[in-house]
Protein backbone atom coordinates (compact mmCIF):
# COMPACT_ATOMS: atom_id res chain seq x y z
CA UNK A 1 0.00 0.00 0.00
CA UNK A 2 1.45 3.27 -1.50
CA UNK A 3 1.05 6.30 1.48
CA UNK A 4 -0.09 9.37 0.21
CA UNK A 5 2.37 12.69 0.95
CA UNK A 6 0.03 15.41 2.00
CA UNK A 7 0.09 18.47 -0.32
CA UNK A 8 2.21 21.17 1.38
CA UNK A 9 1.44 24.73 0.52
CA UNK A 10 3.58 27.69 1.88
CA UNK A 11 1.91 31.35 1.57
CA UNK A 12 3.73 34.30 2.08
CA UNK A 13 2.96 36.49 4.66
CA UNK A 14 2.35 39.94 3.26
CA UNK A 15 2.52 42.59 5.95
CA UNK A 16 -0.17 44.69 6.54
CA UNK A 17 -0.02 48.38 6.06
CA UNK A 18 -1.41 51.01 8.93
CA UNK A 19 -5.50 50.68 9.07
CA UNK A 20 -7.68 53.60 9.35
CA UNK A 21 -7.74 53.13 13.41
CA UNK A 22 -3.94 53.14 13.22
CA UNK A 23 -3.65 56.54 11.30
CA UNK A 24 -6.78 58.25 13.46
CA UNK A 25 -4.75 57.44 16.52
CA UNK A 26 -1.74 58.70 15.29
CA UNK A 27 -2.68 61.75 14.15
CA UNK A 28 -4.52 62.38 17.74
CA UNK A 29 -1.07 61.59 19.27
CA UNK A 30 0.49 63.61 17.34
CA UNK A 31 -2.18 66.71 17.17
CA UNK A 32 -1.95 66.52 21.16
CA UNK A 33 1.92 66.82 21.07
CA UNK A 34 1.45 69.96 18.45
CA UNK A 35 -1.27 71.46 21.15
CA UNK A 36 1.19 71.20 24.01
CA UNK A 37 4.06 72.49 22.27
CA UNK A 38 1.90 75.14 21.04
CA UNK A 39 0.99 76.60 24.42
CA UNK A 40 4.57 75.69 25.70
CA UNK A 41 5.70 78.25 22.81
CA UNK A 42 2.78 80.90 23.71
CA UNK A 43 3.26 80.51 27.30
CA UNK A 44 6.93 79.45 28.08
CA UNK A 45 9.11 79.93 25.16
CA UNK A 46 7.78 83.87 24.04
CA UNK A 47 7.92 85.15 27.75
CA UNK A 48 11.30 84.13 28.08
CA UNK A 49 12.74 85.31 24.45
CA UNK A 50 10.57 88.96 25.17
CA UNK A 51 12.54 89.43 28.41
CA UNK A 52 16.01 89.16 26.56
CA UNK A 53 14.53 91.15 24.06
CA UNK A 54 13.48 94.10 26.40
CA UNK A 55 16.75 93.61 28.21
CA UNK A 56 18.96 94.91 25.53
CA UNK A 57 16.55 97.48 24.61
CA UNK A 58 15.22 100.77 25.88
CA UNK A 59 11.46 100.50 26.78
CA UNK A 60 9.02 103.36 27.60
CA UNK A 61 6.28 103.06 30.39
CA UNK A 62 4.14 101.86 27.46
CA UNK A 63 6.44 98.68 27.17
CA UNK A 64 7.51 99.87 23.85
CA UNK A 65 11.04 99.15 22.83
CA UNK A 66 12.97 103.02 21.55
CA UNK A 67 16.10 101.73 20.24
CA UNK A 68 18.51 98.75 20.72
CA UNK A 69 20.93 99.35 24.19
CA UNK A 70 22.98 96.59 24.40
CA UNK A 71 24.18 95.98 27.56
CA UNK A 72 23.59 99.37 29.04
CA UNK A 73 20.17 98.13 31.11
CA UNK A 74 22.86 95.26 32.54
CA UNK A 75 25.35 98.10 33.51
CA UNK A 76 22.73 100.02 35.48
CA UNK A 77 21.61 97.59 37.83
CA UNK A 78 25.15 96.10 38.43
CA UNK A 79 25.87 99.73 39.46
CA UNK A 80 23.19 100.36 41.60
CA UNK A 81 23.75 99.23 45.38
CA UNK A 82 20.07 98.25 45.74
CA UNK A 83 20.49 95.51 43.14
CA UNK A 84 23.89 94.05 45.13
CA UNK A 85 21.67 94.23 48.52
CA UNK A 86 18.92 92.25 46.98
CA UNK A 87 21.28 89.66 45.22
CA UNK A 88 22.33 89.01 48.82
CA UNK A 89 19.08 88.97 50.10
CA UNK A 90 17.99 86.72 47.94
CA UNK A 91 21.05 84.03 48.22
CA UNK A 92 20.33 84.56 52.21
CA UNK A 93 16.18 84.50 52.16
CA UNK A 94 16.76 81.18 50.03
CA UNK A 95 19.30 79.12 51.86
CA UNK A 96 17.49 79.91 55.15
CA UNK A 97 14.42 79.08 54.02
CA UNK A 98 14.89 75.85 51.85
CA UNK A 99 17.54 74.87 54.49
CA UNK A 100 15.51 74.88 57.44
CA UNK A 101 12.37 73.49 55.37
CA UNK A 102 14.27 70.52 54.32
CA UNK A 103 15.70 69.77 57.77
CA UNK A 104 11.56 70.15 59.28
CA UNK A 105 10.41 68.27 56.52
CA UNK A 106 12.17 65.42 56.46
CA UNK A 107 11.74 65.06 59.98
CA UNK A 108 7.80 65.22 59.77
CA UNK A 109 8.50 63.12 57.42
CA UNK A 110 9.93 60.25 59.42
CA UNK A 111 7.52 60.85 62.35
CA UNK A 112 4.41 60.85 59.51
CA UNK A 113 5.76 57.11 58.29
CA UNK A 114 5.98 55.53 62.18
CA UNK A 115 2.95 53.74 62.99
CA UNK A 116 0.84 55.69 65.80
CA UNK A 117 -2.69 56.75 66.68
CA UNK A 118 -4.09 59.51 65.06
CA UNK A 119 -1.77 59.22 61.82
CA UNK A 120 -4.19 60.58 59.50
CA UNK A 121 -5.38 63.28 61.32
CA UNK A 122 -2.21 65.28 61.58
CA UNK A 123 -1.51 64.12 57.98
CA UNK A 124 -4.91 66.24 57.03
CA UNK A 125 -3.93 68.83 59.25
CA UNK A 126 -0.43 69.30 57.62
CA UNK A 127 -2.07 70.20 54.66
CA UNK A 128 -3.80 72.98 55.61
CA UNK A 129 -1.10 75.76 55.72
CA UNK A 130 -0.36 74.20 51.98
CA UNK A 131 -3.89 74.24 50.53
CA UNK A 132 -4.94 78.11 51.78
CA UNK A 133 -4.24 80.55 49.97
CA UNK A 134 -0.54 82.01 50.24
CA UNK A 135 -2.15 85.69 50.14
CA UNK A 136 -4.72 85.18 53.05
CA UNK A 137 -1.82 83.27 54.85
CA UNK A 138 0.52 86.05 55.03
CA UNK A 139 -2.15 88.81 55.41
CA UNK A 140 -2.90 86.31 58.70
CA UNK A 141 0.70 86.63 59.84
CA UNK A 142 0.28 90.11 59.18
CA UNK A 143 -2.07 90.69 61.67
CA UNK A 144 -0.65 88.26 64.06
CA UNK A 145 2.49 90.70 64.05
CA UNK A 146 0.71 93.80 64.69
CA UNK A 147 2.48 95.93 67.21
CA UNK A 148 -1.22 97.09 68.32
CA UNK A 149 -3.25 93.91 68.95
CA UNK A 150 -1.29 91.41 67.64
CA UNK A 151 -0.89 87.72 68.80
CA UNK A 152 3.03 87.50 68.40
CA UNK A 153 3.48 91.12 71.14
CA UNK A 154 1.30 90.09 73.35
CA UNK A 155 2.98 86.51 73.65
CA UNK A 156 6.01 87.52 73.84
CA UNK A 157 5.12 89.82 76.58
CA UNK A 158 2.80 87.20 78.29
CA UNK A 159 6.58 85.37 77.93
CA UNK A 160 8.51 88.19 79.57
CA UNK A 161 10.69 88.37 76.15
CA UNK A 162 10.02 91.78 75.87
CA UNK A 163 8.29 95.06 77.87
CA UNK A 164 6.96 96.85 75.38
CA UNK A 165 5.27 96.43 71.25
CA UNK A 166 7.85 96.19 69.03
CA UNK A 167 6.96 97.02 65.25
CA UNK A 168 8.18 93.56 63.85
CA UNK A 169 7.78 94.55 59.94
CA UNK A 170 8.94 98.05 60.36
CA UNK A 171 12.53 97.18 61.55
CA UNK A 172 14.36 95.17 58.89
CA UNK A 173 16.00 93.27 61.37
CA UNK A 174 12.73 91.70 62.59
CA UNK A 175 10.81 91.50 59.61
CA UNK A 176 13.21 89.50 57.50
CA UNK A 177 13.32 86.91 60.21
CA UNK A 178 9.80 87.16 60.59
CA UNK A 179 9.11 86.49 56.37
CA UNK A 180 11.50 83.76 56.42
CA UNK A 181 9.46 81.76 59.23
CA UNK A 182 6.53 82.56 57.14
CA UNK A 183 7.84 81.04 54.10
CA UNK A 184 9.37 78.10 55.88
CA UNK A 185 5.71 77.75 57.40
CA UNK A 186 3.71 77.48 54.17
CA UNK A 187 6.73 74.92 52.09
CA UNK A 188 7.42 72.71 54.89
CA UNK A 189 3.57 70.86 53.96
CA UNK A 190 4.28 70.04 50.66
CA UNK A 191 8.05 69.14 51.78
CA UNK A 192 7.27 66.52 54.19
CA UNK A 193 4.29 64.58 51.81
CA UNK A 194 6.70 64.19 49.06
CA UNK A 195 9.57 62.95 51.41
CA UNK A 196 6.81 60.51 53.08
CA UNK A 197 6.03 59.68 49.67
CA UNK A 198 9.64 58.83 48.88
CA UNK A 199 10.00 57.07 52.30
CA UNK A 200 7.03 54.50 51.96
CA UNK A 201 8.31 53.99 48.33
CA UNK A 202 11.69 52.39 50.22
CA UNK A 203 11.29 48.49 50.31
CA UNK A 204 10.41 47.17 54.11
CA UNK A 205 12.64 44.16 53.24
CA UNK A 206 15.98 46.49 53.75
CA UNK A 207 15.57 47.43 56.31
CA UNK A 208 14.99 44.42 57.63
CA UNK A 209 18.45 42.89 55.82
CA UNK A 210 20.13 45.89 57.51
CA UNK A 211 18.57 45.19 60.87
CA UNK A 212 19.91 41.52 60.85
CA UNK A 213 23.55 43.00 60.11
CA UNK A 214 23.36 44.73 63.49
CA UNK A 215 22.58 48.32 61.86
CA UNK A 216 19.86 49.82 64.87
CA UNK A 217 19.07 53.60 65.45
CA UNK A 218 20.61 56.29 63.75
CA UNK A 219 22.53 54.25 62.21
CA UNK A 220 19.92 52.85 60.52
CA UNK A 221 18.72 56.57 59.58
CA UNK A 222 21.93 57.49 58.06
CA UNK A 223 23.32 54.19 56.68
CA UNK A 224 19.74 52.82 55.11
CA UNK A 225 17.05 55.40 54.54
CA UNK A 226 18.77 58.92 53.86
CA UNK A 227 21.07 56.93 50.72
CA UNK A 228 17.32 55.52 49.97
CA UNK A 229 15.70 58.74 49.99
CA UNK A 230 18.69 60.90 48.28
CA UNK A 231 16.77 61.41 44.73
CA UNK A 232 13.41 61.99 46.35
CA UNK A 233 15.22 64.62 48.45
CA UNK A 234 17.35 66.21 45.63
CA UNK A 235 14.25 66.90 43.59
CA UNK A 236 12.72 68.28 46.63
CA UNK A 237 15.70 70.54 47.15
CA UNK A 238 15.90 71.90 43.74
CA UNK A 239 12.34 72.50 43.04
CA UNK A 240 12.39 74.80 46.72
CA UNK A 241 15.12 76.32 45.63
CA UNK A 242 13.59 77.72 42.55
CA UNK A 243 9.98 78.55 44.17
CA UNK A 244 12.07 80.36 47.09
CA UNK A 245 14.45 82.19 45.23
CA UNK A 246 11.48 83.65 43.00
CA UNK A 247 9.30 84.04 46.16
CA UNK A 248 7.39 87.40 45.81
CA UNK A 249 3.32 87.74 47.83
CA UNK A 250 4.73 87.26 50.94
CA UNK A 251 7.64 90.18 50.96
CA UNK A 252 5.39 92.45 48.99
CA UNK A 253 2.41 92.16 50.50
CA UNK A 254 4.05 92.58 53.94
CA UNK A 255 6.63 95.07 53.55
CA UNK A 256 6.69 95.98 49.53
CA UNK A 257 10.67 96.00 50.17
CA UNK A 258 10.86 97.97 53.24
CA UNK A 259 11.49 99.82 55.37
CA UNK A 260 14.55 101.42 53.15
CA UNK A 261 14.45 98.73 51.12
CA UNK A 262 15.96 96.39 54.19
CA UNK A 263 13.66 93.74 52.87
CA UNK A 264 14.27 93.86 49.21
CA UNK A 265 14.70 90.59 47.33
CA UNK A 266 15.45 90.16 43.43
CA UNK A 267 11.93 90.08 42.82
CA UNK A 268 10.69 93.08 44.95
CA UNK A 269 13.86 94.66 43.28
CA UNK A 270 12.53 94.23 39.71
CA UNK A 271 8.71 94.58 40.24
CA UNK A 272 9.80 97.95 42.10
CA UNK A 273 11.47 98.81 38.79
CA UNK A 274 9.18 98.27 36.22
CA UNK A 275 6.02 99.55 37.65
CA UNK A 276 7.43 101.87 40.91
CA UNK A 277 9.50 103.51 38.27
CA UNK A 278 8.76 102.23 35.28
CA UNK A 279 12.30 101.00 34.04
CA UNK A 280 10.92 98.19 31.96
CA UNK A 281 14.30 97.31 30.12
CA UNK A 282 16.33 97.78 33.67
CA UNK A 283 13.56 95.28 35.22
CA UNK A 284 14.00 92.99 32.09
CA UNK A 285 17.85 92.78 32.60
CA UNK A 286 17.00 91.61 36.31
CA UNK A 287 14.38 88.80 35.40
CA UNK A 288 17.44 87.51 32.85
CA UNK A 289 20.00 87.72 36.00
CA UNK A 290 17.79 85.79 37.74
CA UNK A 291 17.48 83.03 35.33
CA UNK A 292 20.99 82.22 34.45
CA UNK A 293 21.52 82.64 38.64
CA UNK A 294 18.74 79.45 38.40
CA UNK A 295 20.09 77.95 35.42
CA UNK A 296 23.85 77.58 36.96
CA UNK A 297 22.57 76.67 40.18
CA UNK A 298 20.16 73.71 39.15
CA UNK A 299 22.80 72.96 36.58
CA UNK A 300 26.03 72.40 38.93
CA UNK A 301 23.67 71.26 41.60
CA UNK A 302 21.69 68.67 39.45
CA UNK A 303 25.02 66.52 38.29
CA UNK A 304 26.69 66.86 41.78
CA UNK A 305 23.82 65.14 42.90
CA UNK A 306 23.25 62.59 40.65
CA UNK A 307 26.98 61.86 40.51
CA UNK A 308 26.58 61.27 44.18
CA UNK A 309 23.64 58.86 43.40
CA UNK A 310 25.67 57.33 40.97
CA UNK A 311 28.32 56.38 43.62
Amino acid sequence: MVALEPHTQTRRLVPKGPTTEHLKTGLTHVSLIALAGLLCAVFLCYPIIDTFWLSVHNVNEFGQTQGFSGFANFATIFRDPAFRGSVLRSGVWTVVVVGVTTVLGLFVAVMLNQPWRGRAIVRGLLLLPWVASLVVTTLLWQWIADPDFGALDHLARTLGLIHTNIAWLGNGNYALPLMMWIAIWVSVPPTALILLAGLQGIDRDVYEAASLDGTRGSRLFLDVTLPLLRPVLTVTVLLNVIFVFNSFPIIWILTEGGPLGSTNTLPTYMYNLAFELNEMGAAAAVAVVMFFILLAFSTLYTRLAWRNVAR
